[in-house]
This record gives C-alpha cells, sequence and structure tokens, in this order.
C-alpha cells in the first residue's frame, strides 16, 4: 500500500499536470478553470463497501493526510472540513509551493533553460545550424504540450553534445591523437556512453554541416562516414594502425630504425610514422591492397604492400603523399574487388592522394579468367555500377561488362591464384 507520502506526491503531481496541459497555463484562458482530481485517482477503491479492515485503516489515514493539507491552505476539498470526500481541487496560489514539494521544475522554466542550451550552440560554428533548428522548433511548440521529463532528458543529451563538440574542436587543434572510449571518459564520465547514446547524433550534426563533404565523398555505409569524419579530429575507435611488408627503412627523429621485410610483415601505429624522421621505401613499387587477405597472401620482391583496408582514410592518405614526397619514382598500383564499390575505392583513393594509381588484376581479363568464381550483381552494385558510367568513370568499360554479364568478383579468389597472372607485377 501507498503511504502519506506518495499519497500527496501523486495528489500534487497529478494537479499540476492538469494545470501545465491547460489553456491557463498559457495565458490562453476565457474563463477560470478548476483543476481537481476524484479522492479515488489516489487512493484506489476510497469510500467503496466492504473494504477489509487494513484498508479502511488505510483509508482513514488518507482522509486525514487531506484534512491536513486542507488544514495547511495547500488544497482545497469538496465538502470542506467534514464529510467524505468529493473532490479535491488546487489552489492556484500555492502552485508554487507544489513545484518545492515534489522538487520538479515548471515547464516554462524547462523550455527557457532547453532555449538557453541552443541559443549557446548557436554561437559556435559547429553547431550553429542545428541550434537554429531545435529553437525554430521550441518557438513552434507550446508549452503545454511539451512533456517534462523529455524535455530535461533534452537539455542533459544537447550540454552533453556541447560539451562532446568543445572536445573535438580542441582535440583537432592540438592535433591529439585520442580514442573514442578516452573521449567517452573525459567528457561523459563513462567510457560508453559515446558508443551507445551520442556517436551516431553528434556525427549527424558535424555531417549536416557540410564542411566534411570531401572526406565522406563516396563513403556510402553509415559508420565508414563516421569514423572517417572523427578522424578529422584525431579521434578513432582503436589505435591506428598501418600493415605493411616489403623492403623499407623508417628512421625514428631519436635514431632508432625500423626495418621491414618482405617475409616479415609488420603493424605499425599510426603515430610512429607521425614521429619518423624519414620513411625509405627500397621497393621500385607500392601497392595498396583492399582486404587484409590478399595483402598477407601477396609477395613479390620489388613490390612494397601497404594495407588499405577499403576506402582509405586522411591517415592513411596522408602518409601515402608523405611516402610519395620521399620516395620520387616509385610507380603505384592498387588491387582491391573486382566490382563497382572496388573501382569506386580505386577511383576515390586516385582523386584524394592524386598519385598516378594504377589497377593491378582488376579488369575484365580476371572477369573472364575466373567466372567460375563469379557472383552476380545485387541491387546497389548495378545502381553504382549506372551512377559511375553515368559520371563518366575512367573505368567505364569494365563497369560495362559487369552489367551486360551480370558478374563480379572478390580480390581474395584473385590473390590466391595470383601466380598463375600474368596482370600482377
Amino acid at each position: 500500500m501507498a503511504d502519506r507520502k506518495e499519497w500527496k506526491e501523486q495528489l500534487l503531481s497529478k494537479l499540476l499536470d492538469q494545470y501545465e496541459k491547460s489553456v491557463t497555463y498559457v495565458g490562453e484562458n476565457k474563463v477560470k478553470q478548476v483543476f481537481s482530481v476524484k479522492p479515488s485517482d489516489i487512493f484506489k477503491g476510497y469510500n467503496k463497501d466492504f473494504l477489509p479492515p487494513e484498508q479502511l485503516f488505510q483509508e482513514k489515514e488518507f482522509e486525514r493526510l487531506i484534512r491536513q493539507m486542507e488544514s495547511g491552505g495547500l488544497i482545497h476539498v469538496v465538502p470542506p472540513n467534514t464529510g467524505i470526500l468529493r473532490q479535491i481541487c488546487a489552489v492556484p496560489e500555492r502552485w508554487k509551493d507544489y513545484y518545492t514539494c515534489l522538487n520538479r521544475t515548471e515547464k516554462n522554466i524547462l523550455k527557457k533553460q532547453l532555449e538557453e542550451v541552443y541559443h549557446r550552440f548557436c554561437q559556435c560554428d559547429l553547431l550553429e545550424a542545428y541550434g537554429k533548428e531545435k529553437l525554430q522548433t521550441l518557438k513552434n511548440s507550446r508549452a503545454k504540450k511539451l512533456d517534462e521529463k523529455k524535455v530535461e532528458k533534452e537539455i542533459t543529451e544537447a550540454e552533453a553534445i556541447w560539451n562532446l563538440v568543445q572536445f573535438l574542436k580542441e582535440n583537432q587543434e592540438k592535433q591529439r591523437t585520442t580514442l573514442e572510449r578516452e573521449m567517452s571518459e573525459a567528457v561523459l564520465h563513462d567510457s560508453k556512453q559515446w558508443e551507445k547514446i551520442y556517436r551516431k547524433k553528434v556525427c549527424g550534426i558535424l555531417e549536416h554541416t557540410g564542411r566534411y563533404d570531401e572526406p565522406l565523398a563516396e563513403l556510402e555505409e553509415e559508420r565508414e562516414r563516421q569514423t572517417a569524419l572523427l578522424e578529422e579530429f584525431y579521434i578513432y575507435s582503436n589505435p591506428a594502425y598501418i600493415y605493411l611488408k616489403g623492403d623499407a627503412r623508417i628512421c625514428l627523429e631519436d635514431g632508432r630504425e625500423l626495418r621491414i621485410y618482405h617475409d616479415l610483415p609488420m603493424s605499425i601505429p599510426f603515430e610512429t610514422f607521425q614521429k619518423a624522421k624519414s620513411i625509405h621505401i627500397r621497393d621500385a613499387a607500392l601497392m595498396t591492397v583492399e582486404n587484409l587477405t590478399s595483402f598477407h597472401r601477396l609477395e613479390r620482391e620489388h613490390i612494397f604492400y601497404l594495407f588499405l583496408s577499403g576506402y582509405h582514410t586522411r591517415t592513411k592518405q596522408a602518409l601515402l603523399q608523405r611516402i610519395a614526397r620521399e620516395n620520387p619514382g616509385l610507380s603505384w598500383h592498387h588491387f582491391g574487388d573486382l566490382d563497382p564499390d572496388g573501382l569506386a575505392i580505386a577511383g576515390h583513393l586516385i582523386r584524394k592522394t592524386g598519385l598516378p594509381f594504377q589497377l593491378c588484376a582488376m579488369g575484365v581479363q580476371e572477369l573472364q579468367r575466373f567466372q567460375t568464381y563469379a557472383k552476380p550483381l545485387e541491387a546497389p552494385d548495378r545502381a553504382k555500377a549506372e551512377a559511375m558510367i553515368k559520371q563518366g568513370s575512367s573505368y567505364a568499360g569494365i563497369l560495362r561488362y559487369m552489367l551486360e554479364h551480370n558478374c563480379k568478383l572478390e580480390q581474395e579468389i584473385i590473390s590466391w591464384q595470383e601466380t598463375r597472372l600474368e596482370s600482377f607485377l
């Protein structure tokens, strides 16, 4: 059974809910409104016959509470002072006491607090558009229709978004490599809250600024877009490692040297390259590889291999451009899936790095030779192929062959058989 404290809180809450949803609350009433509840709305079964003894005792306690509240001027009871309770009415002059008793914030005040947060958003270049949009939504909404708990939650989340974006801006300015969970703990005091609640929301706000269209161009999967976007702020889901193998020497600023060999593939943190004094590739050619299985399978004595992992990020783009500057004369090659997306990745790689990559084992010849392993195109494949042809892709001939013969190949089957392929270097 409920106790006196619960009854009192339920009663005041119901009266306040009525008030905040009324035309009186927004100042649009033309007649004086009365806000009331029936005793049975609070005490279930009030004034019913044949109540068990323990409930009769509770009922008397409930009546005493109501009469005490009436004596204190907190409510008005019909009939007053004595007799069975029929109606319990609010005393409008005591609304403030209702809020205090319930430790509840008035809706108008909550709305004002939320507006203040979004006005602050308008002072931040990355949050300005989002803040203006939210302020317009609030302007169009009527206070009586606002849900108190939802507004409180929105204020909490808006404050968190503000703090996260300020952290991102500072991190970008300092070019400080930070992991997502580290940011989550630093800003939200919980290592999982960023992923669970805010990652999608914050990335969506940042993407809609239009400032990051270039690094996100051609990235279709939501998670991939978020990862590329966060990298602009030096935020990583995991430490950024570069997989490579071949003949190379990396000299660090402190004098130490890393030697890389063909038969000893290595995975090196990107931060190591940032600290490197020089990167010397001793092979004649460099090949980026889309998938890890093929990266491990491939080996040519004169080729330096770098695992690209799908669409290249700005991290790998910067590394490739640095290698090109420090190793003039290298020939550049790319090997990926032989499907519309793989060709789009190749085109993206060339545009973003500005390097003269040539396709390796990614032509009609491979589609014909390995046709027994080919898979039919799916609807997204066809849509992408047709769009690329329409945009004037330099791979239009390969794309047309795929469309006409309804085929595509994953690179793993090609690298598995690569010893028989003349198209490899």
